[in-house]
C-alpha cells in the first residue's frame, strides 16, 4: 500500500498518537524502563504457572500480586533515591506530592503489563478458555510487548524509531525471555 498525505501508512496507524511532546527525556526513559521491567516480571510470574494454578485462581493472584508489589517497591525506591538528592525541610510539601504523582505515573507500565495476562487467566479460572491456552497466550502477549519496545520509544520520544531500535526490541524480547525463565527456575 502506498502512503499518501491523505492516507497514513501502517506504521502511522499503529503508532497513531504521540505522548505529550513536553515529556522530558528523563520521564520518557523512566516510563520505558518501567514498561520493560513490568513485562519481564509479569512474564517471570506467568512462566511457572500450571493448569492447576490457573484452575484454582492462584495464577491470577500471583501475577497481580507480583505486578502491584513491584509497582509499590519501584515507586518507593525511586522516591527514596530522589530524597537523597533533595534538601530536607525545603518547601511546603507540594514538591513531594508532585514527585509521588509523577513517579507513580512513570511507573504505571509495570502494572499495565499484567492487565491482559490477568484477564486471560481470569478467563481460564472461570473455565471460558482452556487453562494451558491462557498461560501460553499470556506468555506470547508479554513477549510481543517487549519486542515492540521500539514503538514505545518512538511514541514517548515523539520521533520515529530506526530499524536498529526495532531489531533491538526483538533482541530485548529474547533476552527478557531468558531472564524471566532464569528467575522462574531459580525462584520456584
Amino acid at each position: 500500500m502506498w502512503v499518501t498525505e491523505d492516507r497514513p501508512g501502517l506504521r502511522e496507524r499503529v503508532v497513531r498518537y504521540r505522548a505529550d511532546p513536553h515529556l522530558s527525556r528523563e520521564q520518557a526513559a523512566d516510563r520505558i524502563s518501567a514498561y520493560v521491567y513490568g513485562n519481564i516480571l509479569a512474564f517471570a510470574a506467568v512462566v511457572p504457572l500450571t493448569e492447576h494454578t490457573v484452575a484454582s485462581g492462584k495464577a491470577v493472584w500471583a501475577v497481580l500480586g507480583v505486578s502491584v508489589s513491584t509497582l509499590l517497591a519501584h515507586v518507593f525506591a525511586e522516591l527514596l533515591g530522589a530524597g537523597v538528592l533533595s534538601t530536607p525541610g525545603e518547601g511546603d510539601g507540594t514538591g513531594e506530592r508532585v514527585a509521588w504523582t509523577q513517579e507513580l505515573r512513570n511507573s504505571t507500565p509495570i502494572v499495565t503489563s499484567a492487565t491482559v495476562p490477568c484477564l486471560l487467566l481470569v478467563a481460564g479460572w472461570a473455565g471460558w478458555l482452556p487453562a494451558t491456552a491462557t498461560v501460553v497466550a499470556s506468555e506470547i502477549y508479554l513477549l510481543v510487548r517487549i519486542a515492540l519496545v521500539g514503538l514505545v520509544v518512538e511514541r514517548l520520544h515523539t520521533e520515529r524509531s530506526t530499524a536498529r531500535t526495532l531489531l533491538a526490541g526483538l533482541a530485548a524480547a529474547a533476552i527478557a525471555a531468558g531472564i524471566a525463565v532464569l528467575k522462574a527456575v531459580v525462584a520456584h
